[in-house]
């Protein structure tokens, strides 16, 4: 397990993400942006030392802003990884309590195209606001059981594994704050502990595809069919990698040059593997 904790928040304008970041550091790190059409443009990180561990928090620019481009806002929030990799870290998807929508469900799509379709699996829904619950009369385990009656809201929070925690981000109580951010902490080291690793190279494919997309896109929101295409793309050029991996790599292993610039070895099991390799390559580069 890391001794370090990482933190990315990401969600949609005035759900709380920089209100989340602050609560976590205790300190007000972030500013809040509470005005209308009041965003930030690059992600911004901030750490601090808990218990001789040192936390960083990554700020992200809110999604679906309607004066931000959309596609500009999603290579920033991409740009949150330099922060923070090569990790372990994990994602805080911030979303104001009973407002649950399918717009979070095309936000958990957007976090697939940007990140890899693993993403949830690194993924804590944080649900703010949770004194307006409160004043409500409910219980906030009440709200999130009566979502998970809708279908897309149902799938975000399987695929999260269902964690989730709930924040009262003023919260004046010093030990219930405590509380609260050693919960969500361990909830980030369980996570640690099943740390997949960071591959730049899958990154790159994703921050690739959507650049190419980026050229000729117009209007404010990605359709699913978009996004489907963007996901089979980065799928696709994801897959032409590995293979090109494995095959360099076999070339390498039998002594022969990958580009053909230099062959160092010739005989049978170069020759083989050359052979093997041209058609494997030609057929996936195209």
């Amino acid at each position: 397990m890391s001794s370090n904790v990482r933190f990315i928040l990401v969600g949609k304008t005035g759900a709380g993400k920089s209100a989340t970041g602050n609560f976590i550091l205790r300190r007000s790190a972030f500013v809040c942006r509470n005005i209308p059409g009041s965003f930030i443009q690059e992600a911004e990180a901030h750490s601090v030392q808990l218990d001789n561990r040192i936390v960083t928090v990554v700020d992200t620019p809110g999604l679906f802003d309607t004066k931000g481009c959309l596609f500009r806002t999603l290579t920033s929030v991409q740009s949150s990884l330099d922060f923070v990799k090569p990790g372990p870290y994990c994602f805080l998807l911030v979303i104001k309590v009973g407002k649950l929508t399918d717009i979070e469900h095309y936000t958990a799509e957007l976090l697939k195209i940007m990140f890899g379709p693993n993403v949830l699996e690194q993924t804590i829904i944080v649900f703010t606001h949770e004194d307006d619950a409160a004043l409500s009369g409910k219980n906030i385990e009440d709200l999130v059981n009566d979502l998970y009656g809708n279908e897309s809201v149902k799938s975000l929070l399987d695929e999260c594994g269902r964690r989730y925690i709930t924040l009262n981000n003023y919260e004046f109580n010093e030990e219930l704050r405590r509380d609260k951010l050693q919960k969500v902490i361990m909830m980030a080291d369980t996570l640690a502990i099943n740390w997949k690793g960071y591959c730049e190279e899958s990154f790159n494919v994703y921050r690739r595809v959507l650049q190419k997309h980026a050229e000729n896109w117009k209007g404010e929101h990605l359709t699913a069919e978009q996004v489907r295409i963007i996901k089979e793309e980065q799928k696709q050029e994801e897959r032409k990698y590995t293979i090109f991996s494995n095959v360099a790599g076999a070339m390498v292993g039998a002594g022969i040059g990958v580009l053909g610039v230099a062959t160092y070895a010739v005989g049978p099991v170069a020759v083989g593997a050359l052979t093997a390799a041209i058609p494997v390559i030609a057929k996936h580069f195209k």
